[in-house]
């Protein structure tokens, strides 16, 4: 089930109290605001808005009153004759251009759309119900139906204007049948609940293994030649089923859903994971099937998990789904005094530790010893057993963890250093976004420091200082087993938890620690740990990679804090981040960033490059701009790129006047992070695609021949040789390149968002992982040192099988879910209520209605209801104002944003807003791939601007809040702004991955609660299955999520990246080959070439298990060889580099000259080459060439 861990946000919410316009004693709740949004979402989409006798005016279009609920005439009950459909497309709203938006989308959300069939008939539908199943003992079902018709007539409460005669008016008549005794035996039939009305309830009922088949539906029987006429449609259709009786006893039974029965022919894997699926939702039944609406169903708490007492109709299906909070002492008594408070552990004595932790791994022990209560009977009891011996594989790590903090110095000051880091990370963060943009005086820092600097504030969560511990022995020890184990026989840690339940803590949190057990070792194996890249941590899209950057830039600062205040234990060498991405989000050169700099940052499109990845200081929140920018070229200067704190006081630890060499320890140019390798580089998997086209890759995996005082270190492939004199210029002193060793590689890879891993991005990025992981080893004691790889996500299947072919390692996944995922001892899903609120998920689907107005509709009708609630709480409603929407396609996101410039406008600005509140929309933004790299920032900053309750507008438009943002999956991840709230989606995202973790960009916070609203697209299948399994889907929303896709060693993954990665392991795994020049050097050293191939072999043998495959790898690598010294033959007299310039030749090319040898990608998305078809119209064929 979908969780939402809000404890972890009320220290946030503690520090940033909330300004309602009532006194707080009179304010409702933010839940209980968002129960009255739902309800005025209710009564507007459903209706009826204004009572059960509501009236309304004529010169209203009746049939398009409400969007749902509602059945159009033409129904054909089953025992009536049969009419001819007659095409009713006048009755749908004109369609004076493209309904782009009913468009089906391809898996790339930038693609263009295909077309929907065209209809041929209107699909207004008239007919709804549901099927189920029924105890076979039973004889009869109770069925309760209830509708609204309209009628013209003369109203009791209007007059016309100017006179006294009463208007006419539609007035609502609500029919409430009596119940129908619906006997139970074979066969099908209708009956008229209410006499003279045209509205029959039939029913099928079929026998099967002593079980009731039982399919009901309401079917509008008016002529369809009465289709405009309002009066002839009903709405606000009900229709519910329980026990004869009307006792609403437990006669309904599951229904088993597709792919949760037998399993048995599944490979054994899945088979396992589909069972330990089935134990962990067992609760979580399925009792009905919709056909045209959603099922609701009403149990009590001591049914049976197999039986319901009530189903019924649902037009308008909103899911509470429950959010998760830590485990508390009032959970488990023997948590109680434990220390979670990061300043606390950062100075306890080490018994007082060993001795909190150890009541930890108890309390864990104890609640493993219960797993299998009351399952060893059952068909559940094998994978229970499993369940249990998952979790006490976690137990021992734990142990393991304390036990080295108990006996290892190292790992204890590291611990206490990683704390304090942390500590300090989590206060300043804080601080700074509550001053963001604001330059307080000194005394007032001081004072708002000082409330911030609170244990709820820095406490860690339970499950991160147990996802800490666990990792310890792997990083303490480089040669811990289950670390540096030779192939497959090495774990990978999987950090499993929900969006927003803080895995980013939890790995920044051993970040520190890995950053600080180096220094405290910083020769070890004879290589250089205090400089070089110690974590390696990689993302998959633009905008998460850019979100974690400034997330991670706080905690990098507060190790180089730490860092100064005790050099002689931790270094002269600074803690340095990097940003090590694509040049359309970053520049390359310390050249185009001098250039960007002096560009101005107003809205564009495009993939302009930017040093401006901070609008203000991660430390201290002071704002910082292009003159805070110093950037030094060429061989006179420190070829840096530094960006100081804005902070006119000069206060900031980071400020010029405080850190005047080196400001902020941040890096953005590739240049610069080449000869400076940061202890931190943050990048995007795309970025490994340019390991054999630059050299100077090398470098961020130790492989250095010197340094420079001035400049950093250089590799073969940098313009600066050893011995090399670098004159004094001014202040600055003379410089020699010096031979230095080489750079211990990076000890920690964390790939965040692993389920984004997959498909052919996976496949190429599992490719590159061969030369990453290999680059990455070390010499120590005899032994090769491997590193340790983390990797987190919060939605993922078959993830052993994506681990072990991304990295060719086993899994252990953390924290244990065990046998249900309502608790895993560290979270327990709490009922939802005001203090956890959860998320409510609301479900439209308008069908046979076309997909623009439906859109302008809702768009329309939630912001005027958020509006409404505004206007009555102030503040307390903020998170509703602005309203995200989420979109498949570039395509159709670009329409919405018209409609919502133009019709919503206009329809928000109606004199007549039937209830709710007349607004004023600003502009709307849109998040996708069209955004410039320097307006991303911006925006997410904006974003976090709320709403003024005075309704002023700000005069700088950088400090007014949105309206509307618009985006793709660009932000179903990454994005972490607590004051977002509501959503809203154009058709289901195209997994039930995107789908959660695209929704839970809102509601993370217990100030402000998220209610996403799904917009189904009724002529997409799958749309319109989902929105009829509404509640069992969103009860169990882990259980449908998709399995993954990885095959690096394919036959196409080959073609595309076989080349590349081949070149990257020759050129980078050690100096000779590395200089551009050295391409021609391969017959003196064919052994590092053979090196290359042994560690692709080896680790293909372990991932493929598949011997032919493992033949068809060797004979492309030789043939590779044998093209590489053909090559080098044809140009013995020309100089052969591996990228051609004025001096050389080159062995590479370009992605699209894929008849190459050596054809290699500068993207890992460069998949497949792109092909322009001339499509000849000529029915011969025989069209000349042009024409």
């Amino acid at each position: 089930m979908l969780r939402t861990d809000t404890a972890g946000e009320k220290a946030a919410d503690a520090a940033f109290p909330s300004t309602p316009t009532q006194d707080d004693s009179t304010a409702p709740s933010p839940f209980a605001l968002r129960e009255e949004l739902i309800d005025l979402l209710r009564r507007d989409l459903l209706g009826p808005a204004d009572g059960p006798e509501e009236e309304i005016p004529t010169d209203s279009r009746l049939t398009q009153r409400y969007l749902v609920g509602s059945l159009a005439p033409g129904g054909c009950p089953p025992d009536a004759a049969f009419i001819p459909a007659v095409p009713q497309m006048d009755i749908a709203e004109p369609n004076t251009e493209a309904d782009i938006l009913s468009l089906a989308g391809t898996d790339d959300p930038d693609a263009p759309a295909e077309r929907e069939p065209v209809l041929v008939d209107s699909l207004l539908p008239s007919s709804a119900g549901f099927s189920c199943l029924v105890d076979g003992d039973e004889q009869a079902l109770l069925v309760r139906t209830a509708w609204g018709r309209y009628e013209r007539c003369a109203s009791n409460r209007e007059q016309e204007p100017g006179g006294d005669a009463s208007a006419e008016v539609w007035k609502r008549i609500p029919l409430t049948p009596e119940p129908v005794r619906l006997p139970l035996q074979e066969g099908e039939g209708s009956l008229m609940p209410a006499s003279g009305q045209p509205v029959h309830l039939c029913w099928r009922i079929r026998r099967r293994d002593d079980l009731w088949f039982v399919t009901l539906f309401l079917i509008n029987a008016w002529p369809k030649k009465n289709l405009k006429e309002g009066s002839c449609w009903i709405f606000q259709v009900e229709m519910s089923a329980e026990s004869e009786d009307g006792q609403q006893r437990p006669v309904f039974l599951q229904r088993q859903a597709a792919g949760m029965g037998d399993h048995s022919r599944l490979d054994p894997d899945e088979c396992r994971e589909m069972d330990a699926l089935a134990l962990r939702y067992r609760h979580c039944r399925i009792f009905g099937k919709g056909h045209g609406c959603a099922v609701k169903v009403q149990r009590q708490e001591d049914d049976a998990p197999e039986r319901a007492r009530l189903l019924a109709a649902d037009f308008l299906p909103v899911a509470h789904v429950p959010g998760q909070t830590p485990r508390s002492p009032k959970d488990d008594p023997r948590l109680e005094g434990i220390v979670l408070d990061m300043k606390e552990l950062a100075s306890l004595p080490r018994e007082d530790l060993a001795e909190t932790l150890e009541r930890i791994i108890q309390a864990y022990a104890a609640w493993v010893d219960t797993l299998p209560a009351g399952l060893e009977a059952t068909d559940f009891a094998a994978s229970a057993a499993q369940a249990q011996a998952d979790a006490r594989r976690s137990q021992r790590r734990m142990q393991e963890g304390r036990d080295v903090l108990l006996h290892d110095d190292a790992a204890l000051q590291a611990f206490r250093f990683a704390n304090k880091a942390m500590y300090y990370q989590r206060i300043h963060s804080i601080y700074a976004a509550r001053v963001q943009g604001t330059t307080p005086s000194v005394e007032e820092r001081k004072r708002l420091l000082k409330e911030t600097d609170q244990p709820r504030n820095r406490s860690w969560r339970l499950f991160q200082l147990a996802f800490l511990l666990c990792n310890i022995p792997t990083l303490a020890d480089p040669l811990h087993p289950e670390r540096s184990a030779q192939g497959y026989d090495a774990v990978a840690s999987l950090l499993w938890f929900t969006t927003g339940g803080g895995k980013t803590e939890a790995y920044l949190g051993l970040t520190a620690f890995t950053l600080a057990i180096r220094r405290l070792h910083p020769d070890l194996g004879g290589l250089d740990a205090e400089h070089g890249v110690g974590v390696f941590m990689r993302y998959t899209l633009r905008l998460l990679t850019l979100q974690q950057f400034q997330r991670a830039a706080a905690l990098i600062c507060a190790c180089e804090v730490l860092r100064r205040q005790a050099p002689q234990i931790w270094g002269q060498e600074p803690f340095r981040l990097g940003l090590w991405v694509g040049s359309h989000s970053t520049p390359n050169t310390l050249e185009s960033a001098a250039k960007e700099k002096d560009k101005k940052h107003g809205h564009s499109f495009g993939g302009d490059s930017s040093v401006m990845q901070f609008s203000t200081c991660p430390w201290c929140g002071a704002p910082i701009s292009t003159n805070n920018i110093h950037i030094s070229k060429g061989t006179t200067g420190s070829q840096r790129c530094l960006t100081f704190c804005g902070d006119p006081d000069g206060q900031c630890s980071f400020s010029q006047a405080k850190s005047p060499q080196e400001g902020l320890p941040v890096m953005v140019v590739d240049e610069e992070i080449y000869r400076r390798p940061p202890a931190l580089l943050i990048s995007t998997v795309d970025k490994f695609a340019q390991m054999p086209w630059k050299g100077e890759v090398g470098m961020l995996f130790g492989r250095v021949t010197g340094h420079c005082s001035r400049h950093g270190f250089v590799s073969p492939d940098v313009d600066e040789s050893l011995g090399s004199v670098h004159r004094r210029y001014g202040q600055i002193p003379e410089a020699r390149v010096e031979e230095h060793v080489w750079l211990r590689p990076p000890d920690l890879v964390i790939q965040d968002e692993l389920h984004l891993i997959s498909g052919p991005l996976g496949s190429m990025t599992a490719l590159y992982e061969n030369a990453v992981d290999t680059l990455c080893q070390w010499p120590l004691g005899g032994r090769t040192v491997r590193p340790k790889v983390i990797a987190s996500t919060a939605t993922i299947r078959r993830a052993a099988e994506q681990v072990r072919r991304l990295f060719n390692r086993q899994v252990d996944v953390f924290p244990p879910p065990g046998v249900d995922s309502r608790d895993n001892f560290f979270s327990c899903e709490r009922p939802v209520d005001a203090d956890c609120p959860g998320r409510v998920y609301v479900g439209i689907c308008a069908t046979g209605r076309r997909m623009p107005p439906s859109t302008v509709r809702v768009y329309a009708t939630v912001m005027a209801a958020a509006q409404k609630v505004f206007d009555t709480w102030g503040d307390t409603a903020d998170p509703w104002m602005t309203t995200i929407g989420y979109f498949n396609s570039v395509r159709e996101l670009a329409g919405t944003r018209r409609l919502v410039e133009d019709e919503v406008r206009s329809r928000l600005a109606d004199k007549r807003p039937r209830g709710l509140a007349r607004r004023t929309l600003g502009p709307a933004e849109e998040l996708t791939s069209r955004q410039s790299s320097r307006n991303i920032p911006l925006i997410l900053e904006r974003l976090t601007n709320t709403f003024s309750a005075t309704g002023q507008r700000d005069p700088d438009w950088k400090k007014r809040p949105y309206d509307v943002v618009l985006a793709t999956n660009m932000i179903s991840v990454g994005v972490d702004i607590e004051r977002l709230g509501l959503m809203v989606m154009l058709g289901q995202p195209r997994t039930t991955s995107e789908y959660i973790q695209a929704s839970s960009r809102v509601g993370r916070s217990s100030r402000a609660p998220g209610l996403v609203l799904t917009l189904y697209n009724w002529a997409r299948p799958r749309d319109l299955s989902h929105f009829e399994d509404f509640h069992a889907y969103h009860a169990a929303f882990q259980r449908h999520v998709e399995a993954l896709s990885v095959t690096p060693f394919a036959s196409r993954a080959l073609d595309r990246g076989l080349a590349g990665v081949l070149l990257s392991l020759v050129r980078q795994i050690d100096v000779p080959m590395n200089g551009n020049k050295s391409a021609k050097e391969l017959p003196k050293h064919e052994d590092l070439f053979a090196e290359a191939c042994r560690h692709l072999l080896g680790r293909a043998s372990t991932i493929m298990q598949d011997n032919d495959a493992e033949d068809r790898l060797k004979i492309a690598l030789e043939k590779l060889r044998d093209e590489w010294l053909d090559l080098i033959r044809k140009r013995r007299d020309v100089s052969l580099g591996y990228v051609a310039n004025a001096a050389a030749s080159g062995l590479m090319a370009p992605p699209d000259k894929t008849q190459e040898p050596f054809s290699c990608p500068n993207s890992l998305r460069d998949v497949e080459k792109t092909v322009t078809l001339l499509l000849d119209t000529d029915p011969t064929g025989l069209s000349p060439r042009g024409e």
